[in-house]
């Protein structure tokens, strides 16, 4: 957009010049003088049509606060992601680098962060303007957990959703592990805490009263992986969008790896305690030596502000991954499924001013 601006204000600039050089060599005053009254009234219009283009330019644009500066013309956006490697973080900075490039005004940049849990909070806040969380973490912080020490935050709003995930339990292909019931006892890592998997499988666990059922690890996911690996944890229990990296790790691993299922007694408790649960089917073949489809349960994530996110930036965003979705699909197949009308149908936080106004535009909704 400034190199654009630039080459105008180049080419407007010759054009004076020329203009001037020709009335410079006309013949009398008196064609002299209409010469300049007509540039000088053409200068004057000229002037008008911009003041009046820049004046509705400015209405609505942002110009920028603490939490969002502006540099250059740039909104500079902070997003709080997770760790890297992960299906959350590629979501995060795919959705940036879709943003960034196809914004002059806008410019994303992913934050390596704990997790959902983490990025709530900052959001909430006032301590960074997005961030990616679960359904989990995003129905706790909105409407408040009072167990767990966390007050309702009605400022959040949802910019724009995903896929759905999917809740799986992964022991080594060669494990003597059958069941869920088998594991009991077992090493069980449910992923490092604050990422958003962890919360909703301690919040499952609970549901079962199975608190104490399983020797539980807190490791991150690749963490989980060379603990597989090397067999020092019996089972990962990760709660993610396909495909994750280090689940596509353990797969591949030497050996393999696969999945147990959860009974559907387990299942249809899930989804009677956990109203932004649904059932989920990943398909065969996802990952090597997956041989069959695998149903569970899952959810989405969401990039999450608040209320007071600027509404244009906000409709921006939305429009962008809306309209760019199959190239966004294309920068992380992951993706897949992250539409508008997923983001309507598994919003739990409002939708955001700006997204809204867009989905209307489009008629997505009413």
């Amino acid at each position: 957009m400034r190199k654009s601006k630039v080459f105008t204000g180049v080419l407007i600039a010759a054009t004076m010049i020329m203009v001037a050089g020709c009335a410079g060599t006309s013949g009398t005053p008196k064609e002299e003088s209409k010469a300049a009254e007509v540039q000088t009234s053409g200068k004057e219009e000229t002037e008008k049509t911009e003041g009046a283009e820049a004046e509705s330019k400015s209405e609505g644009a942002f110009e920028g606060n603490d939490l969002i500066p502006v540099v250059d013309g740039v909104a500079e956006i902070t997003c709080g992601a997770t760790t890297t490697g992960g299906w959350t973080y590629m979501y995060t900075s795919s959705a940036a680098q879709v943003v960034s490039s196809n914004n002059d005004n806008i410019n994303i940049t992913p934050a390596i962060t704990t997790g959902g849990g983490e990025n709530l909070i900052s959001v909430a806040t006032g301590e960074m303007p997005m961030g990616v969380a679960s359904a989990a973490y995003i129905y706790n912080y909105y409407n408040g957990n009072e167990s767990e020490g966390i007050a309702p935050n009605p400022q959040l709003r949802t910019l724009y959703g995903s896929p759905n995930s999917f809740l799986s339990v992964i022991v080594r292909a060669d494990s003597s592990y059958q069941t869920i019931e088998d594991l009991q006892g077992a090493r069980v890592s449910i992923c490092n805490k604050g990422n958003s998997g962890q919360l909703l499988i301690s919040e499952l666990l609970t549901v079962m009263g199975r608190e104490d059922y399983y020797d539980l690890q807190y490791l991150t996911p690749s963490e989980s992986y060379e603990a597989l690996n090397t067999s020092t944890i019996d089972s990962l229990w990760i709660c993610a969008c396909d495909p994750h990296s280090s689940v596509t790790e353990i797969f591949n691993m030497p050996g393999g790896a696969r999945f147990i299922e959860f009974s559907d007694e387990q299942k249809k408790l899930f989804l009677e305690s956990c109203s932004y649960l649904s059932d989920v089917t990943r398909p065969a073949g996802t990952y090597k030596g997956q041989d069959v489809d695998y149903n569970t349960v899952g959810s989405p994530y969401a990039l999450v502000v608040t209320e007071d996110f600027p509404e244009e930036l906000a409709y921006q965003i939305a429009k962008t991954l809306d309209e760019k979705y199959d190239e966004w699909t294309g920068v992380f197949a992951g993706v897949k499924g992250a539409t508008a009308q997923n983001t309507i149908d598994t919003a739990i936080a409002p939708l955001h001013p700006g997204t809204e106004r867009y989905f209307k535009e489009k008629g997505y909704i009413q």
